[in-house]
């Protein structure tokens, strides 16, 4: 670099403004800030019960004032509905975790770096950073003749933080729908003298689901719960 080119540049540095983005608040007016309401919007079941093979997303960015997709400013939830012997591919490369419960149907989702889940009606299928997109394949669904998924990711948390992940937390998990049901009736039927005592006299009768990697948070993934 010439000792010219070199001034110039060391000119330009010194032109930069390094206080344009500063701001100063007073803290009464800062200290509680007026955000976006979380709008409530009406995702009908029809939207999975009929049609083609399609992603719907719930998208409330506009709402959000938010400039990247998202549901929320953390997750990003939509229905997919594959119709039999169809597939479709979805992306979120920049998750840390997603969540596809089958509302409805049978099939498998593939992954190039998860390989093959084989998911029925009621299962849970949780699966961490992929560096590719996931394929759902409906085998069968003889109610309205396509697979429904309800799926979520944190996509937008973070885009937020300006992230991407770098690992796997945890592996691909799948939580079978009897097993969850087989859980929730033994809840229901423990008497007052099993190990949690007055179970059976709660008033809240159900699981919440979790995985081996976060034993102390006890929750679905280290972001999602």
């Amino acid at each position: 670099m010439s000792i010219e080119h070199r001034l110039c540049e060391e000119k330009k540095e010194e032109e930069r403004d390094y206080t344009k983005d500063a701001r100063i608040y007073e803290y009464g007016n800062a200290a509680n800030p007026d955000l976006k309401l979380i709008p409530v919007l009406v995702h009908p079941p029809k939207l999975h019960e009929s049609g083609p093979t399609e992603v719907y997303k719930f998208d409330a960015s506009e709402f959000l004032d938010i400039g990247y997709p998202c549901t929320s400013p953390n997750l990003m939830a939509s229905f997919i509905r594959v119709n039999e012997n169809e597939c479709i591919d979805t992306n979120a490369t920049n998750a840390t975790s997603q969540a596809l419960y089958i509302i409805r149907g049978s099939g498998y989702t593939l992954s190039q770096d998860h390989g093959r889940m084989e998911w029925n009606t009621g299962d849970m299928v949780v699966v961490p950073m992929t560096n590719s997109k996931m394929t759902h394949y409906c085998t069968s669904e003889k109610e309205t003749g396509g697979a429904a998924i309800y799926w979520v990711h944190d996509e937008p948390l973070l885009n937020y933080l300006g992230v991407k992940p770098s690992e796997c937390k945890f592996d691909p998990t799948i939580f079978k729908r009897n097993d969850m049901l087989q859980q929730v009736e033994g809840i229901s039927h423990r008497s007052s003298n099993d190990t949690e005592e007055g179970a059976a006299h709660k008033n809240r009768l159900g699981v919440l689901l979790g995985n081996a990697r976060f034993e102390q948070t006890k929750t679905l993934t280290h972001v999602l719960w």
